[in-house]
């Protein structure tokens, strides 16, 4: 009876080992980073990207064998240089796995730099500046492109030359401006259109992302800039 244990414990253990898959350190890093530049990284298609896992706390996973998807469970909305990611590790569709990751994000754009050293209170100008590609990922919502020279810039502070524009430092009339009437424009994907007036609850430049506030039902809403006075918002 002990011997008929035994074998079908050995059988049990040789059957779970075959059915066991090990995938190397190295490439569930690489497979993450692609998942999370497609997925947890999409709103940044206006930037090369570049995103390294850092680390994972194991030389190899070994999971059950199947089909191998990943998916990003970190809240959205922050990018950041350097962050922890939180992932969760599916095999054919049932979870076997969460892994929290450092990852490291690079998102290059080409943006404004002072080509010259500058004065406060001087005028941004085309002559004055050039563009170039940087990786401001440490700096998302304050970068200044090409498109801004439309607008009347003036410096706020002494800019050093080959030092790229920051829109905290500078003085630039908004597209919208807070405690404003805006026109608010609802799309869905179904490709309804809706438009609303609110008010403009923050300033903003073209790009911008900004709350607004529906004149009727008092009901917030995010929306991106379009033009001036101008709101989108996605439903």
């Amino acid at each position: 009876m002990k011997k008929f244990i035994l074998t079908g414990l050995i059988s049990v253990l040789i059957t779970g080992a075959v059915q066991a898959q090990t995938i190397a350190g190295s490439a569930v890093k690489t497979d993450i980073a692609d998942v999370l530049k497609q997925t947890y990284y999409n709103g940044l298609t206006n930037c090369d990207i570049e995103v390294k896992v850092l680390n994972v706390p194991f030389k190899d996973l070994v999971i059950p064998d199947g089909n191998v998807t990943y998916k990003v469970v970190s809240p959205e909305g922050r990018y950041l240089p350097r962050d922890i990611k939180r992932v969760n590790v599916y095999v054919n569709n049932n979870l076997v796995k969460t892994l929290n990751l450092p990852v490291q994000l690079k998102a290059y754009k080409d943006v404004l730099t002072a080509k010259e050293a500058m004065i406060r209170d001087q005028a941004v100008t085309a002559e004055n500046t050039y563009v170039q590609k940087v990786d401001v990922a440490d700096k998302l919502d304050y970068i200044l492109t090409a498109e801004n020279l439309s607008k009347d810039i003036k410096t706020k502070k002494p800019m050093r030359q080959g030092e790229v524009l920051d829109k905290r430092f500078v003085k630039i009339k908004p597209d919208v401006v807070r405690n404003t009437e805006v026109r608010v424009f609802f799309t869905s994907n179904d490709n309804l259109m809706i438009t609303i007036d609110a008010i403009a609850l923050e300033d903003g430049l073209l790009g911008d992302y900004v709350n607004v506030e529906n004149k009727n039902y008092k009901k917030v809403y995010k929306g991106k800039i379009i033009g001036e006075n101008r709101v989108l918002v996605a439903i």
